[in-house]
């Protein structure tokens, strides 16, 4: 056999194994899926809407989206294989805020919070995730993520700004709020100043009584008004609505009463007066409720004019009930009110109650959730069952029955019993 033949023969059997070659190669990793794979990967890639690169530890680009492509303004192959900070910020060297390699050393994701946009305008974050690919373990890449926050980052201003304003503006208000309690505290002081600091100290009578305004100032008002040891005069008055406009319209009563009672006239004369010192002084709307009564010790009676005043009562040793009433309207808003006077007799062991409404128009909560009204006749049937209770203890018992209510109005009461004296 020639030469020439052998050689053809083992030609022919190379190329017959090689083709054997690719055949087997191929039905193990077939060409097409392999092309198919690289583009399924970076339309992958493509449809993340944020910038991303896949660099490695030299700094240099190997994959990169569409979004990253858009935003440096350059095609997929110009930017491949080029140095990140080169197309990021036209730098020869790396940026100077570049975590790469302290991402690549720890081995854990490392962000920029924030750095200037490359266009110039704006702000970016970015994040730098290391990871090794299997084929390449001792090669470690990094993925780039660019994030555009300008909008929060001017929303993130813009709240700073408002925050700065809200506050300064909350600075004022609490100066302003200390400066009102301030001016509630001084006008405590002046509604106490008016107010008696204790009962007047008379054989005739034993008085005790208490105040409850539910803030600072309150527009109940009461006083005692000794004309001689025979004649003690015994006035409560309860303002409209709460706080210094109450107390505002409580303290000129105060000071009417003051000023026409000091000299004993008729109880229905006094109030009268008190009703023109209000319509000519207060133009707001509020008005007064009150009662003045007389006592006279030589006749042992109690005379008494009522203005829209809850009724007092006069509860006798057997425990009835006597309401103290005569026609008449509150005070402060009609010129020319009318108003009349009735006198009751008592005895020794009597006991008067006077007291504002808030005292009774509250609501007992009860173990079902629901609540109850006070009102009037319950709390008059309260003081008439006091009567068994010694006279000292009367006010600490009124305030273990009345415990359970919750008061949103000021109330003041105010307990007499009259002696054999």
């Amino acid at each position: 056999m020639s030469s020439v033949v052998i050689i053809t023969m083992l030609s022919l059997s190379c190329t017959a194994l090689f083709i054997a070659l690719v055949i087997l190669l191929y039905r193990k990793f077939p060409l097409h899926l392999i092309y198919r794979s690289k583009i399924g990967l970076q339309e992958m890639f493509d449809a993340i809407g944020d910038p991303l690169i896949v660099i490695g530890d030299d700094f240099t680009v190997r994959r990169a989206n569409r979004s990253y492509t858009d935003l440096i303004k350059a095609s997929f192959p110009e930017t491949v294989g080029q140095k990140c900070y080169t197309l990021l910020r036209g730098r020869t060297s790396p940026c100077k805020d570049c975590l790469l390699k302290e991402s690549i050393v720890a081995g854990k994701t490392k962000e920029i919070s924030r750095t200037d946009h490359p266009s110039g305008t704006g702000t970016i974050s970015i994040t730098f995730s290391p990871f090794m690919l299997s084929q390449s373990p001792d090669e470690t890449s990094v993925i780039e993520h660019i994030r555009d926050i300008t909008v929060l980052e001017n929303l993130k201003h813009d709240l700073e700004i408002k925050n700065r304003s809200l506050a300064h503006t909350m600075k004022h208000l609490k100066e302003a709020q200390q400066n009102i309690r301030d001016e509630l505290q001084l006008a405590r002081r002046i509604q106490q100043g008016i107010l008696p600091t204790a009962a007047p100290d008379t054989p005739h009578l034993k008085i005790a009584h208490m105040y409850h305004p539910v803030t600072d100032v309150g527009g109940d008002i009461y006083d005692f008004i000794c004309y001689d040891s025979g004649h003690i005069g015994i006035f409560i008055g309860d303002a409209s609505g709460h706080g210094l406009s109450a107390a505002f319209v409580g303290t000129i009563s105060k000071m009417s009463l003051y000023n026409h009672g000091k000299k004993e006239i008729p109880v229905e004369s006094l109030v009268s007066k008190i009703n023109e010192d209000l319509i000519n002084n207060v133009h707001t709307g509020h008005y007064l409720t009150c009662f003045w009564g007389i006592f006279n010790f030589e006749k042992r009676t109690f005379t008494f004019c009522r203005a829209g005043h809850p009724m007092p009562v006069q509860v006798k040793k057997d425990g009835t009930i006597h309401e103290l009433t005569t026609p008449g309207t509150f005070i402060g808003i009609l010129p020319g009110s009318v108003f009349s006077s009735a006198t009751v007799p008592f005895e020794p062991g009597d006991r008067f109650y006077l007291f504002t409404d808030g005292i009774y128009e509250v609501d007992e909560p009860n173990t079902s959730g629901k609540h109850s009204l006070l009102g009037y006749d319950r709390f008059s049937s309260i003081l008439a069952s006091c009567n068994s209770v010694p006279f000292s203890k009367v006010m600490s018992h009124f305030r273990k029955t009345l415990g359970n209510y919750t008061y949103e109005d000021d109330y003041t009461l105010i307990a007499i019993e009259t002696t054999g004296r």
